[in-house]
């Protein structure tokens, strides 16, 4: 087993929240006024517009921002607090489950299959550095970390992906998919993407083994083909691990097996592993 899929590491949610006595201060605050003024929370735009929503956006921003990826705070915040109201749903995808997932299509067409989730919203961290794609059009291509989704009462899908967690400089790059209706993504995760090339197919001069995201169509497709695999048995989410837990000392900076480069710290939040079924 590769070191990354041994334990969950440090997500998008905790480097965007300034600590957990913040988020649950600030969000029960962001739920009682907007239950007050019955503002839809479920709306991006009316979320963000919310007093506690801005003072929340204005705690979170850094002196050092980078204007490139600091651009979509309200989109960040909006998915902290649905990641955070659901119950903190955090999930690895193991390095296996990713492959079987990119190279295989669902075994039913959209019309057989309501898009679904297994929780209302939550977090799926990509196996590190297997996932890459180009936050800016012309910018470097980036490792993506893995992607939020909210699934709403009226079951419409939000997507954003989280990128650029680097350690060489502050905050993480996102990349949010326009809101999409939930039938409609079902079409997404059975159709092709791409009009040239594969699905996922690397564009990585000799990356040949590892997985481009070139559209936000590409986004869709892989939560659904993962959702729809949990949901048919193809994949599996193993017992809840305690956050905290690296394996083999990783939280404390272990090399990974032919690398130089220390290893990431481990989330401090309880996550579950997703896995092939055929894997012990």
């Amino acid at each position: 087993m590769r070191i990354h899929d041994r334990y969950a590491r440090v997500t998008p949610y905790e480097m965007a929240m300034p600590g957990r006595a913040f988020a649950e201060e600030r969000f029960e605050l962001i739920r009682e006024e907007a239950g007050r003024r019955g503002v839809d929370i479920w709306d991006p735009g009316a979320f963000s517009m919310l007093e506690q929503s801005r003072r929340a956006i204005a705690d979170i921003r850094i002196e050092d921002e980078n204007p490139v990826l600091f651009v979509q705070y309200g989109v960040i915040l909006f998915h902290a607090f649905h990641f955070w109201s659901a119950g903190e749903h955090l999930y690895l995808l193991g390095n296996e489950a990713a492959r079987q997932v990119t190279r295989a299509g669902p075994p039913s067409g959209p019309a057989d299959w309501p898009f679904a989730a297994p929780s209302r919203a939550g977090y799926v961290q990509l196996p590190r550095y297997l996932f890459w794609a180009r936050p800016e059009a012309r910018g470097p291509a980036e490792a993506l970390d893995g992607f939020f989704w909210v699934l709403t009462p009226a079951h419409r899908l939000h997507l954003m992906v989280a990128s650029g967690m680097r350690s060489d400089r502050p905050g993480l790059g996102v990349m949010p998919v326009p809101e999409i209706p939930g039938e409609e993504a079902s079409q997404w995760a059975a159709a092709t993407v791409r009009e040239r090339g594969d699905d996922f197919a690397s564009t990585l001069p000799g990356g040949e083994d590892l997985c481009s995201i070139e559209t936000l169509g590409e986004v869709v497709k892989l939560a659904g083909r993962l959702f729809r695999q949990l949901e048919q048995g193809l994949l599996r989410a193993g017992a809840p691990m305690k956050g905290g837990e690296a394996g083999s000392g990783s939280s404390e900076g272990v090399a990974e097996s032919g690398s130089s480069s220390r290893a990431p710290l481990a989330s401090t939040l309880p996550w579950r592993p997703i896995t092939t079924a055929e894997e012990p």
